[in-house]
């Protein structure tokens, strides 16, 4: 099987393959519990974008809570899921 670059599906290919991610992103999403989640969400809006605003606990507690979600994983079966031409 192929993988085809993204110029090459033309835009409604890209925003499919944008559509896959995103779904597999909120799929690992909600398989955090709920009160990670929230206390993931309280984080970024707190770091507002830099890590520095943070402190170190806070800093590593969002590093964990972003290693819990696997988005790596999250992000390779969207674009995979996406991009292999079924069969």
């Amino acid at each position: 099987m192929r993988l085809f670059k993204l110029r090459q599906i033309g835009p409604l290919g890209t925003a499919l393959v944008l559509g896959q991610i995103a779904w597999a992103v909120r799929q690992h999403w909600v398989t955090l519990p709920l009160d990670r989640r929230r206390r993931l969400a309280q984080l970024l809006r707190q770091a507002g974008g830099s890590p520095t605003r943070l402190s170190r606990a806070e800093r590593r507690e969002l590093a964990d809570l972003v290693r819990e979600l696997e988005l790596a994983g999250a992000l390779r079966r969207g674009a995979t899921n996406a991009l292999v031409p079924r069969l």
